[in-house]
C-alpha cells in the first residue's frame, strides 16, 4: 500500500530511534486489515518535544503516535485525557488523536508482555516475579499488569532509587493483595532494562538466581543474541524476548488506536 496524501500517519518517537523494530510490524498491521496508514520514526530531542505535540494536534493526518525513550513519562503532562492504566502509571507508550485534535494516552507495555507470557502458557496468577528496571516506563507498566493479574509477590529493583520508590508506592496504593519482597527465588525473571540490546552484555541475574526460575523475559533481547535468553535456553528455561512482546504489543496498541 503505498502512501499518498490521504494516508495516516502513526510516528514513533524517542531520541534515538535508530534502533526501533516496531514499524516493519506495525505497517504489515496497516495493511493486512486494509488501513491506509504509516509508521514512521521520528527522532526528537527532549528539547523539541513540545513543538511535536502542537504538531499532533494541529495536523488531522495523524492518528497518533508510539513513545519510547526518553518520552514515555514526559508525554503523561501532554495529553488531554489518559486511561485509567496511564493515570495510575504516570506514563505514556502509545497516544490516540482524536477528532477534535484532542490526545488521549495508555500504556500497553504490560499488556503486551502479559499477552507473550500467556502465550508461552507460564501463568502469572500466584507467581513470584522479579523484575530489573522497575521504575522505568516499560518496567512500572510491566509490574502494574503482573499485579493486576494476580502475581503474588514482586520483587522490585532499578539503579533509580527515586523512580523504584514510586513503583513501590504504586503496588501497595493500588494492588494490596501482592507482596513486595526483598529478594529469594521467583518464578518469573524480568529483565525491563534496555540490557538485552547489547549483544555482549552480561546478564543482570546470576546463573544461580535463573536455575531456580521457571521463566525469563528479556524485553529488549532477541533469542539468539541477548546472553539472559542465552543462559535461559541453556538451563532449559522458557524464554520470552522482544519479539514476542513486540507482535503482542501492536495488537494491544492497535486495539487502542481504532478502539470501538
Amino acid at each position: 500500500m503505498g502512501v499518498t496524501g490521504k494516508t495516516k500517519l502513526f510516528a514513533i518517537i524517542g531520541d534515538p530511534v535508530e534502533g526501533v523494530v516496531s514499524p516493519p510490524s506495525i505497517n504489515a498491521w496497516f495493511n493486512a486489515n486494509g488501513i491506509d496508514a504509516c509508521m514512521m520514526p521520528l527522532n526528537i530531542p527532549a528539547t523539541n518535544i513540545a513543538s511535536f505535540w502542537d504538531l499532533q494536534r494541529a495536523s488531522n493526518s495523524f492518528l497518533g503516535c508510539s513513545i519510547t525513550y526518553p518520552h514515555k513519562q514526559s508525554a503523561f503532562a501532554q495529553v488531554d485525557t489518559l486511561t485509567a492504566r496511564a493515570t495510575r502509571l504516570g506514563a505514556l507508550n502509545t497516544v490516540r488523536r482524536e477528532d477534535d485534535g484532542s490526545l488521549c494516552g495508555d500504556a500497553t507495555d504490560g499488556t503486551a508482555l502479559l499477552q507473550a507470557i500467556a502465550g508461552a502458557e507460564v501463568g502469572v496468577y500466584g507467581a513470584s516475579v522479579q523484575i530489573k528496571g522497575a521504575g522505568g516506563g516499560a518496567g512500572r507498566a510491566i509490574v502494574d499488569a503482573l499485579c493486576q493479574a494476580g502475581a503474588a509477590q514482586v520483587i522490585l529493583e532499578d539503579a533509580d532509587e527515586t523512580r523504584l520508590a514510586q513503583t513501590v508506592s504504586l503496588v501497595e496504593r493500588f494492588w494490596p493483595n501482592t507482596s513486595i519482597g526483598d529478594g529469594g527465588p521467583a518464578d518469573i525473571l524480568i529483565d525491563a532494562t534496555p540490557n538485552g540490546k547489547n549483544a555482549n552484555a552480561a546478564p543482570l541475574f546470576s546463573l544461580h538466581v535463573v536455575s531456580s526460575c521457571k521463566a525469563v523475559c528479556d524485553i529488549a533481547g532477541q533469542h539468539g543474541e541477548s546472553q539472559f535468553l542465552k543462559t535461559a535456553e541453556q538451563m532449559k528455561k522458557i524464554a520470552i524476548d522482544a519479539e514476542d512482546m513486540g507482535r503482542c504489543q501492536v495488537e494491544a496498541q492497535m486495539a487502542f488506536l481504532f478502539r470501538d
